[in-house]
């Protein structure tokens, strides 16, 4: 990208400090020291979120090094998610002394940049996913603080900075508000769908069941038996707070109701790779398998015939950094030539005893969606359902007839629902686009008009990296003192004879 009259190239730690945070270890925890710091968790997309700030032991001197001062930045170092690496937010000095731990990095402009230009800017290709872009880890994304302080950014004249942050702002604030009433919007769809799924659960979509048209277990676990493939074992159902099932409704666990169930295949893939298609993720949306964004295994030679998927297939999503999105499932439709990768977990449902879809609206209903947030595991900022968490969830069975009339019945009176928060997500989309191609304008130059009578920045960067040589030449010669002054003492004199006193400060630089 070409940059306008007066603007510059330079890299991060050209114009400010880059520093991660402090290591937090058992030792830390407690001390005559105990200072509040920050943490990833902390670091939200509209801000800072303090309602829980944790606090650990902080020397004097670790404070120096650690404390957070008005307008600096801190970044997410890393996240299970990549969309949340580099998530920043700015410092206006909320709490007295206040550190940060090493799940985030501080980025403190020098006095010659205007801060919330630095806070657009590094949200900018935050939210563009440009930081996401090589931050790979086990599980874990990193951004890490040499490949931040290394970035490359345009350097706008200090007044036009100022001037794009105010006009910046003033776009936001309105897309901001916009977003806000649709988000607003969508969880009430969203509250309303859940009440119509409780609903059903509780029989309020259906007529009673007699007693001589229940679900026979015994039945279902025969046919279960005689499906597997390997050796199989009813599985014992867990209980769900609060739930009583409807009269003659038959409980049992999804194990049980499953003649197979296993973990995807861990085989690296990528968008232009020729090997097997693979699910991911991304593709168990709305309770079906979307295949609008389907990625390949790297090896070209490798069967993975055997991940392939049947009609009737429940896909789970068995971890995400977020426990909303824990346990939802997707229905395969259709017979499917795809493997499926190892974030996601299939069951294969015994036929003749229940429809695929009663699975995902029953785990999707309230007491189901908060009884598997409750059993998700968390662990370095990632939730995760195991396949035998997953085997146990009660699930009532009433006949066939009635789960398909429960489900006609729900999908007219959700349809509503469904339809406007489908508008919402695409006006969402929109809005993150416009948001995008606003900040696009602002760091190119082409948001607010230039102005020939500001200061380069060019000249900006020669005076910070004069101040630079000018502070590290200071730093130098105060680090030789000692040594030099050292040298320069004459050996004591006699007791009787004092000293001169301007000896030791004659040899001393002033």
């Amino acid at each position: 990208m070409q940059l306008p009259a007066g603007w510059v190239w330079s890299r991060l730690e050209e114009i400010s400090e880059v520093r991660l945070g402090r290591q937090r270890s058992p030792k830390n925890h407690s001390g005559d020291q105990m200072r509040p710091y920050l943490r990833a968790a902390n670091v939200d997309w509209n801000g800072l979120k303090l309602g829980d700030v944790k606090e650990m032991n902080f020397t004097d001197a670790e404070l120096e090094t650690y404390r957070l001062l008005p307008g600096d930045i801190v970044l997410s170092e890393a996240s299970g998610s990549a969309g949340e690496v580099g998530k920043p937010a700015i410092w206006d000095n909320q709490i007295p002394d206040c550190c940060f731990q090493n799940t985030l990095i501080r980025v403190r402009a020098t006095t010659e940049v205007e801060p919330r230009y630095l806070l657009h800017l590094l949200r900018h290709e935050a939210t563009r996913g440009a930081f996401a872009k090589g931050a790979r880890g086990v599980g874990i994304h990193h951004l890490g603080a040499a490949k931040l302080a290394a970035w490359r950014i345009p350097v706008a004249p200090l007044a036009e900075q100022r001037r794009i942050v105010e006009s910046l702002e003033s776009h936001l604030s309105r897309l901001d508000a916009g977003r806000t009433d649709l988000t607003a919007a969508r969880a009430k769809s969203q509250r309303l769908t859940s009440v119509l799924y409780g609903r059903a659960m509780s029989g309020g979509f259906s007529r009673p069941v007699s007693a001589d048209e229940a679900v026979t277990e015994s039945a279902l676990r025969r046919a279960s038996s005689s499906l597997a493939t390997r050796r199989w074992q009813p599985v014992a159902p867990v209980s769900i707070p609060g739930y009583t099932p409807p009269e003659n409704w038959t409980t049992v666990s999804l194990g049980t109701l499953s003649h197979s169930s296993g973990y995807g295949t861990s085989t690296k893939c990528d968008y232009k790779a020729q090997g097997y298609p693979v699910l991911r993720i991304p593709n168990v949306q709305g309770g079906s398998i979307d295949l609008s964004d389907v990625k390949n295994a790297v090896d070209p030679d490798l069967d993975l015939t055997k991940f392939s998927l049947d009609f009737g297939d429940l896909l789970f999503v068995r971890t995400n950094g977020s426990p909303s999105l824990i346990g939802r499932v997707g229905v395969v439709e259709k017979p499917l030539p795809y493997a499926f990768a190892s974030y996601l977990i299939r069951f294969r449902l015994t036929p003749g005893f229940v429809e695929p879809r009663w699975i995902q609206l029953v785990t999707q209903s309230p007491d189901w969606r908060r009884a598997i947030e409750r059993y998700a595991a968390s662990s370095a900022g990632q939730y995760n359902l195991s396949a035998e968490t997953l085997s146990r969830l009660p699930v009532p069975v009433p006949p066939l007839e009635v789960q398909r009339e429960t489900l006609a019945a729900v999908d007219t009176a959700v349809s509503g629902a469904v339809r406007l928060v489908s508008a919402i997500d695409t006006a969402i989309t929109r809005s993150r686009h416009l948001r995008i191609a606003v900040a696009n304008h602002a760091f190119s130059g082409r948001l607010v008009p230039q102005d020939p009578t500001d200061e380069p920045a060019s000249v900006l960067l020669d005076r910070i990296r004069a101040e630079r040589e000018s502070q590290d030449g200071k730093a130098k010669r105060t680090s030789r003192r000692p040594r030099k002054a050292a040298e320069a003492v004459p050996p004591p004199a006699p007791a009787s004879t004092p000293s001169p006193a301007t000896a030791v400060q004659q040899e001393l630089p002033l």
